[in-house]
């Protein structure tokens, strides 16, 4: 049995909006402090820290989860009542069961594993439960500004490696793509539907532009794979089903490695003689974060592989985007592991097998034993 299904059940029946994460915050540093991490508290950002001393002082690796969790949406869809935590036949139920309350425990279970075997990591472990993961990653981009990381005394760690304890079946994920939403603007001028002037009709411009995107080869990268780009969102500026549009708006999110200027060409091929506009967003703001890999024979990846290719032989990337981006972007060698189906987060159908929790605990306390 999972140790911390006690902890675990609790937390999922706080409800941590986005921007409302104080109380589990407390919660979960008042159990590391019971647990006898050497430190526990909230930073000035509001994330929830723990370190655990290891064997060899001053190198740290860095444990990455978070402490929010998207909204429950109907909750006539879910089987189970969304924050009651049902546990039925070793699966627990709920929102934030995989993303992220889940794997936090067994993070956090599996350092005071070793604390209560009377056990020590090789190297210190910062364990950093951060706040808004889920509207782009304020905590984390505020933690990495205030870097070199600094214990309450003052005391440096110098932060060496991260692993992100987003779900991932325990398969080692080697990253993501970056995320990007772009708005086109066709343009056309709105007149009587009646007249079916279709060079001045944007719909036609919107349909041309869809049919080159459904046939173009986006790139595909060695280790994230395949670039998308999706359309996700149409509207128009006409209020009356007899007229038609000055303009039609789309949106597309798009899920790549390239950078803007890449981005920018790829876009000027699609529209080639469309009446469009549109503006692609520089690097690291709202419209356009990146992602972020490791190559497999990195030796943080093999490290952990040693550990979890028993349960996985293969590596994975997830599609979606996470807080690792930020450590890579600080130059520290980023890699995934975490417990839960990803495939599972955001939906109605939210839940966890404690098995994979028990799992993740196991292998992360080995990971964090070897002195490799």
């Amino acid at each position: 049995m999972f140790e911390g299904l006690s902890f675990l059940r609790e937390l999922l029946t706080i409800r941590s909006y986005t921007g409302s994460e104080q109380a589990i915050g407390q919660r979960v540093v008042q159990e590391m402090q019971t647990l006898g991490f050497d430190h526990a508290y909230l930073d000035e950002s509001g994330n929830a820290i723990g370190v655990v001393r290891g064997q060899k002082r001053g190198e740290a690796l860095l444990l990455i989860s978070h402490l929010d969790h998207v909204h429950e949406g109907d909750t006539t869809l879910w089987e189970h009542p969304p924050y009651d935590a049902v546990l039925e036949k070793n699966v627990l139920h709920g929102r934030g069961t995989v993303d992220i309350k889940g794997p936090l425990s067994a993070q956090l279970y599996a350092l005071a594993g070793l604390i209560q075997r009377g056990e020590r990591p090789v190297q210190d472990v910062v364990l950093a439960a951060f706040v808004e993961e889920e509207t782009g990653g304020k905590g984390i981009a505020e933690f990495i500004a205030r870097m070199p990381f600094k214990l309450p005394d003052g005391e440096i760690l110098n932060i060496t490696g991260a692993v992100v304890g987003e779900p991932s079946s325990n398969q080692v994920m080697l990253g993501h793509r970056g995320v990007s939403h772009v708005t086109l603007v066709f343009r056309g001028a709105a007149h009587h539907a009646s007249f079916g002037l279709h060079d001045q009709n944007p719909m036609f411009e919107l349909g041309e532009f869809l049919g080159r995107l459904r046939q173009y080869d986006l790139p595909v990268h060695p280790i994230v794979g395949e670039h998308t780009l999706a359309p996700t969102q149409v509207t128009c500026d006409s209020g009356s089903e007899n007229v038609t549009s000055n303009t039609v708006s789309l949106v597309l999110d798009w899920r790549s490695t390239s950078t803007p200027e890449e981005m920018r060409q790829i876009l000027k091929r699609l529209t080639s003689g469309l009446r469009v506009d549109y503006e692609v967003s520089e690097l690291w703001t709202l419209k356009n974060t990146p992602g972020f890999h490791i190559e497999p024979d990195h030796p943080l990846v093999q490290k952990l592989y040693r550990h979890v290719r028993e349960v996985h032989e293969a590596f994975g990337i997830w599609n979606f985007a996470t807080d690792g981006r930020y450590t890579h972007a600080q130059g520290i060698p980023t890699v995934g592991f975490g417990p839960g189906n990803p495939r599972l987060a955001h939906t109605v159908h939210e839940h966890i097998l404690l098995e994979e929790l028990e799992q993740h605990v196991r292998v992360l306390q080995a990971f964090l034993l070897d002195p490799q």
